[in-house]
């Protein structure tokens, strides 16, 4: 059998059907699995690992190389053809947009107290940030996908920081970490306490760190607790009464070491004795201070363990260290979301391990957010939102979000992702841009006209071509059947054979 050339048969295996449906089932699969893989591992997860990876780019890319085959190979195009184009088009046009926004939208989150306001977004992406001492400051952002190429002490993964110098060195990974903490005596640091919070149905031991913005108060739930130093006695009345309020337990420390403690309630200041419980009925539980410690450093240690099925749920970790300027520090967890400080070159560099984020061109506060539970439960039956949007170009606008009314904004979508409870209520949103939008609806609007056309428009005009043709077949034939008159009779009819005489 005799070939054709090259680019035709080239042509006529990108236009095959058995392509089609090969590229066709293995996208469906593909997508199949994600939803499920996102239902356990969650959207980050199956974003990074399956739907921005360059295999499912290309299976979409090959999907459109089969349509626009297909296109070219009814070259060239007749006017029964326009529905078929227009619909191939709009699949083409529908395809560009899906890879412009999975490549160069946005998928973030917002997450606002009530009272609160913001112009950022936390992207899904991860990366290492560093900050240098010295008056040039100099620092760094590193994107960074350790899930996938995870660093090792054999395969380390280096960084160097712009204009500095110094590397930052990522040696070791643990996508799921267990840290314990503790704290000892030491000649300098802040003043610690170590509690033992006793309940009904629990037992918990916590610690709180005067003036440290992180660990100086404590939110339980039932009970909020937090810890401050005075420098006078009049300062630490103030402190205290200032700490009144619902289920709430103040403890402020008095020169020269005398520490002081206030319940919610009728009782007044109280003196802290080390090992026994306070005087707390107005908590419901029983606190004991266990230790307190004038000057406490902070011991941690940080182990691999077993990972939650959920991405969210995880608690990943990088060990990193600099070197540089003539000197090397010794390895240091970063957990996820933490900042820590390194003693480097003669003072104190940080390094934190967590998501980047984005500013948008507008400013939004949570005005009101309110949660509505099951009748006889505590699982929510809806949650919604009520924000203010403050932007310089078009004003101030106020808008209601809920889970199945999604704010659009200027090209931002505002979804009601989740919540926190406590006081005060805490509203997270997932907040998506897609620029490849008005191309998948142009594609979906041109899908739906080749269809239309294809369908009913196409057999309507076939049918009234029909009827015109036939119409003029029936004239035709009408004409073509008319008897003809005879000139000779005057008469219709045929002509009379002439008899003979006798």
């Amino acid at each position: 059998m005799k070939q054709g050339p090259l680019g035709s048969r080239l042509l006529d295996g990108l236009a095959s059907l058995r392509l089609a449906v090969v590229v066709i089932l293995t996208l469906a699969g593909t997508c199949a699995f994600a939803t499920f893989y996102e239902m356990e591992h969650g959207t980050a997860a199956v974003q990074r690992e399956i739907y921005r990876t360059p295999g499912f780019t290309l299976l979409l890319g090959l999907l459109g190389v089969n349509i626009f085959s297909v296109m070219i190979s009814r070259w060239p195009w007749k006017k029964h053809h326009i529905g078929f184009v227009l619909a191939h088009i709009g699949i083409l046009i529908l395809l560009a947009g899906s890879l412009v926004s999975l490549h160069t939208g946005l998928d973030s989150n917002m997450a606002l107290f009530e009272g609160e306001s913001t112009d950022r977004v936390t992207l899904l992406d991860k990366a290492l940030f560093v900050s240098l001492p010295g008056p040039a400051g100099h620092g760094a952002r590193f994107p960074v996908e350790f899930e996938g190429r995870p660093p090792r002490t054999d395969a380390e993964q280096r960084f160097p920081v712009p204009g500095s110098g110094v590397t930052l060195v990522a040696e070791g990974y643990a996508p799921h970490v267990e840290v314990s903490e503790t704290f000892e005596a030491g000649a300098e640091g802040l003043p610690a306490l170590h509690l033992n919070l006793q309940a009904p149905f629990a037992t918990q031991d916590a610690w709180l760190l005067a003036d440290d913005p992180s660990r100086s108060q404590l939110d339980l739930g039932p009970v909020s607790l937090d810890f401050r130093r005075a420098s006078s006695e009049t300062e630490a009345r103030q402190l205290l009464r200032a700490g009144e309020g619902k289920s709430h337990l103040s403890f402020v420390l008095v020169p020269p070491g005398r520490l002081l403690y206030r319940a919610s309630g009728p009782a007044g200041p109280g003196a802290v004795e080390v090992g026994k419980p306070l005087a707390t009925p107005s908590l419901g539980m029983a606190v004991t201070v266990e230790r307190f410690l004038a000057a406490a450093v902070a011991r941690r240690s940080v182990a691999p363990a077993p990972s939650p099925a959920k991405e969210e749920r995880r608690m990943p970790a990088v060990r990193v260290r600099l070197e540089g300027a003539g000197e090397r520090t010794a390895p240091e967890w970063v957990l996820w979301t933490e900042r820590r400080t390194i003693p480097f070159a003669g003072g104190r560099a940080s390094v934190a391990y967590r998501a980047p984020e984005l500013e948008v061109p507008f400013r939004v506060t949570l005005v009101k957010f309110n949660s509505d539970k099951y009748p006889g439960s505590n699982m929510p039956a809806t949650y919604e939102s009520w924000v203010r949007v403050d932007d310089p170009e078009r004003g101030t606008s106020e808008h209601h979000i809920s889970m199945n009314n999604p704010l659009h904004y200027r090209g931002y979508i505002f979804f009601q992702a989740s919540f926190v409870e406590g006081t005060p209520m805490m509203s997270i949103f997932s907040v998506a841009r897609a620029p490849g939008l008005p191309l998948v609806y142009l594609g979906v609007a041109l899908i739906a006209s080749g269809v239309a056309w294809m369908f009913y428009l196409k057999p309507y005009l076939a049918r009234r071509q029909a009827a015109r043709a036939k119409e003029a077949h029936q004239r035709r034939e009408s004409r073509n059947e008319a008897p003809a008159a005879d000139p000779v009779a005057g008469r219709s009819g045929p002509a009379q054979p002439a008899r003979s005489g006798a």
